[in-house]
């Protein structure tokens, strides 16, 4: 077991390596007062039996902030065997803002100061049908685009240093009883990021962007984070 998971971690390092090559020649040149952050994300997801990969750029200018990133994710059953596969890119994601806030019903809390990025990518996935409780909430089919890229809206979530606020056992959904006026807490591992497909996953109700629309794809805490 331990030699098998040294060669996952040298594997993600080598993969991490091409990736953060991949966006600095797909990146053009920015002008002097640009601010440039790379970030990476490797390990297992928060609540999915799967290991991830998340590498992007974010380039920052007076005018606008961007993102481009590029993912992995495998997905295992019981057994540790590999079942399901995402890969793709987040090619023009734009800063909608920086103080996104949700309820993650992972963890039953509020997380705040949270950037959010929409824009246009595209990803392919392992040709199977996988059925999968994704984020424990939702009972789906994750999205299977027959082992082809298929362009599609995306977001990222991108919490800096994973502030949140404990959600009220009483009224968890209620954004009214997050207790702005006190200090925010901060998880132990820090910081995390999520790279999701705005995906038709046929949910019969009004969630998420639309009927059946919903975010699929990989989430983890971050593992590196440089300004350049």
């Amino acid at each position: 077991m331990i030699v098998k998971k040294k060669s996952k971690v040298t594997k993600a390092m080598i993969a991490a390596t091409f990736f953060i090559t991949i966006i600095a020649i797909m990146t053009p040149v920015m002008a002097a007062s640009s601010n440039r952050v790379l970030f990476m994300a490797i390990g297992d997801d928060l609540d999915i039996n799967s290991t991830n990969l998340i590498v992007g750029k974010i380039s920052e200018d007076d005018e606008l902030t961007s993102v481009k990133v590029v993912f992995h994710q495998r997905i295992y059953d019981d057994s540790g065997e590999k079942v399901y596969t995402m890969m793709g890119m987040l090619k023009n994601g734009f800063l909608q803002t920086k103080h996104h806030y949700f309820l993650c019903p992972v963890f039953n809390v509020w997380f705040i100061n949270v950037w959010l990025f929409m824009g246009e990518g595209n990803f392919k996935t392992t040709d199977i049908n996988y059925p999968l409780t994704y984020r424990n909430i939702f009972y789906f089919t994750m999205p299977n685009t027959e082992g082809k890229f298929v362009s599609t809206p995306m977001l990222m979530l991108l919490s800096l240093s994973g502030q949140y606020y404990e959600a009220d056992p009483t009224d968890p959904m209620n954004p009214a009883t997050i207790p702005w006026g006190e200090d925010p807490l901060v998880m132990d591992e820090g910081g995390w990021v999520l790279v999701a497909a705005l995906w038709d996953v046929g949910i019969p109700m009004d969630v998420g962007f639309g009927k059946g629309i919903f975010p699929v794809g990989p989430g983890s805490f971050l593992t590196k984070l440089w300004g350049i």
